[in-house]
């Protein structure tokens, strides 16, 4: 019989058995730490991305997002990571590349094919030698944020490892993250030049700032003989291809939902484009079909108020499709009446209007009564008069909130028998912005070389603005321009029609 093997000495193997059990928890520990500390990297190049809108204050709001929207507490290490601007970082400030707290930051105009192509995060230079710096802000497309290394302290023995080894080492992460710009689908083709530039006003302030609510504004087409400024507009090629023609132009105009997709990094301009197209095909939402736009056209739908003081060429035979506006020289002008234009327009180059318009009038020549007006009033609970008119976009809404009632002001007749009941097209549409148009805002006078020709170079847009249009385009009425009222600047401050139409193409690249 073979002689029993010795039990192995169990006070020799613990030791080893307990030390890679601290060593497998240390490892946990560490990943752990680098999970907490990437996330607070990720966070941190998110927040500063979305800021990066090619703006000159971009580089501001994108350090204040550091400082005042994240901050990532570690459960694995002492440390509570944040951006501090008073250490060694500086608001505003001409350096790209900064420390401040507990992370550094540089602001980057491009990055490397690669992501294996390393950055320095504290020069902007890439393992090819290549800098990758943004110059201004205008420039700054991503940022890159590196979390400083927060200290490890492990459990496992350094004696185990050798004398001297330290119980302790470093973790830190990073992250890249980009602005790819604004997306905008289904957009009027149009671009805006914008009516605040060289005010100084921020223009995200201009639809919250009660002074600019309910204001008109004259969309003059631009180019030609005369030079950009605030309020002229032109049209965009959203498609970018140069076969992109006149009837292209004038059917995406008119149709309510355009198939193409822009991006406010680069918009591409389409000179020329004949007025009497573009006035068709803004005009077909008021139930007006001419040219190329023909009246059984269902992508092509008027709005479900149309009301807009045209009488009937032939009242003993009224056609909604032949129809003629009424102006203040005509005898009929008390029996018809749109939303007219403010009565003075002293804003930049006579195109912002004052805001004060004929309510009174409209309510008279249309048969609204007092009572039919009972819910319609102010913040205050107060009635709306010509001293205190209404906004036409706030007027528009209330009367398409009485269709189907015993109340409906859409089918109630002006004094000369219009109503605003679309009757022309054979399916009017049911959306309520569908007497919207969207803009892109360019400033104008900064490329006004481009504008003309110079490069033919895309144009960054500085923002989207939807416009409630006021009245048809008539040369009697409105000399061929576009009146209409400012209702929103993208964002979430203004009454919601942009809600969801801009989208911020924020991302992680790294």
């Amino acid at each position: 019989m073979a002689a029993a093997r010795p039990a192995p000495d169990v006070s020799v193997m613990l030791p080893a058995i307990i030390g890679f059990a601290l060593l497998t928890i240390d490892i946990s520990r560490a990943n752990n730490l680098h999970n907490d500390l990437q996330k607070g990297a990720d966070a941190f190049a998110i927040a500063g991305a979305a800021e990066l809108d090619g703006n000159p204050d971009a580089w501001t709001r994108a350090e204040r997002a550091l400082a005042n929207l994240v901050e990532n507490d570690s459960r694995f290490s002492s440390v509570t990571v944040r951006a501090d601007l008073d250490n060694g970082g500086v608001v505003n400030g001409t350096t790209a590349c900064r420390n401040g707290g507990d992370i550094a930051w540089c602001f980057l105009a491009s990055i490397p094919l690669s992501d294996s192509t390393a950055i320095n995060p504290l020069t902007g230079v890439d393992a090819n030698g290549v800098d990758r710096k943004a110059a201004t802000s205008a420039d700054a497309e991503f940022i890159m944020v590196s979390v400083q290394a927060s200290r490890f302290d492990a459990i496992f023995p350094a004696s185990f490892v050798g004398a001297g080894a330290n119980n302790f080492f470093d973790v830190g992460a990073t992250a890249v993250a980009g602005f790819a710009g604004v997306v905008v689908c289904d957009m009027t083709p149009l671009f805006i030049c914008n009516p605040f530039e060289g005010s100084g006003i921020p223009l995200h302030q201009v639809i919250s700032d009660q002074n600019f609510y309910r204001k008109g504004i004259k969309l003059v087409q631009g180019g030609g003989t005369g030079a950009w400024g605030p309020g002229n507009f032109g049209f965009l090629n959203p498609t970018g291809n140069p076969g992109y023609g006149a009837g292209d132009l004038a059917d995406d105009i008119a149709q309510a939902n355009t198939p193409e997709c822009i991006n406010s990094r680069g918009v591409n301009m389409r000179t020329g484009g004949p007025q009497p197209a573009v006035r068709d095909a803004i005009n077909v939402r008021f139930d007006i079909y001419g040219g190329q736009m023909k009246d059984n056209d269902p992508l092509i739908p008027p709005a479900p108020n149309v009301r807009k003081g045209f009488k009937y060429k032939n009242t003993s035979n009224p056609n909604a499709c032949t129809m003629d506006p009424v102006t203040s020289s005509d005898t009929e002008w008390p029996q018809y009446r749109h939303m007219t234009q403010d009565t003075a327009y002293d804003g930049t180059y006579g195109r912002i209007g004052n805001g004060m318009w004929d309510y009174e009038g409209y309510m008279a020549a249309n048969g609204f009564t007092t009572a039919d007006m009972a819910d319609f009033v102010d913040s205050e609970g107060n009635s709306y008069s010509n001293a205190n008119p209404p906004s036409r976009y706030d007027l528009y809404k209330y009367e398409l909130s009485t269709r189907g009632t015993g109340n409906d002001l859409v089918a109630s007749p002006s004094l000369g028998g219009e109503t605003g009941v679309a009757a022309c097209h054979a399916s009017p549409s049911t959306d309520p912005d569908r007497r919207l148009i969207y803009g892109a805002i360019i400033n104008c006078i900064e490329h006004e070389e481009d504008l003309n020709g110079a490069s033919g170079d895309p144009i960054p847009a500085v923002g989207f603005a939807s416009f409630f249009l006021t009245e048809p385009v008539d040369q009697a009425r409105t000399n061929g321009d576009i009146t209409a009222e400012i209702v929103d600047i993208d964002g979430e401050q203004g009454r919601g029609t942009m809600v969801g139409f801009a989208k911020d193409n924020v991302q992680l690249y790294r």
